[in-house]
């Protein structure tokens, strides 16, 4: 596709947007989590422990991450080929640490007083960086995607 064709298109029409949803999401969801996380309530005696349901709650906004796939609607098949690739990252970024709280919740035992309460509050310690490096791993696949696809438009005649 040339450059005159790529500037034509309307602007949430563009091939790059999921691919930027995916990168900013993080941006956008990790100060509404962190508010969720603090207001949570607190089942532990010397450090905060959650129940599952509730700290699930914390995670909810980073449903963001599967944003990219509104762009299906898109009549452009370069821009929905995008969204299917950006919202599949989304979808393991999102998947990942919500399948990591379950195992850690069946696994952990709870308080001895409270079993509901399943999640400790150094669980989080653990699970920030793991978010954290399936932002890094995506926002670098993105960048390597949206680099080969500027260089195919450089390379390209008009």
């Amino acid at each position: 596709m040339s450059r005159q064709a790529i500037a034509g298109r309307r602007w949430w029409d563009r091939p790059a947007l999921p691919y930027l949803m995916l990168a900013v999401s993080p941006l956008l969801t990790l100060p509404i989590s962190r508010i969720v996380l603090a207001s949570l309530p607190d089942c532990g005696e010397d450090e905060p422990w959650w129940e599952l349901s509730h700290f699930e709650i914390a995670l909810l906004p980073s449903l963001a991450d599967l944003l990219p796939f509104l762009w299906l609607v898109s009549g452009t098949p370069d821009v929905r080929r995008a969204a299917i690739v950006a919202g599949l990252m989304g979808s393991a970024r999102y998947a990942i640490p919500q399948a990591a709280t379950l195992i850690y919740s069946t696994s952990s035992g709870g308080q001895a007083l409270n079993s509901q309460c399943t999640i400790s509050s150094y669980f989080v310690l653990v699970l920030a960086p793991i978010m954290l490096t399936l932002w890094l791993l995506s926002a670098l696949i993105v960048a390597v995607i949206l680099l080969r696809a500027r260089r195919r438009l450089v390379d390209r005649p008009d």
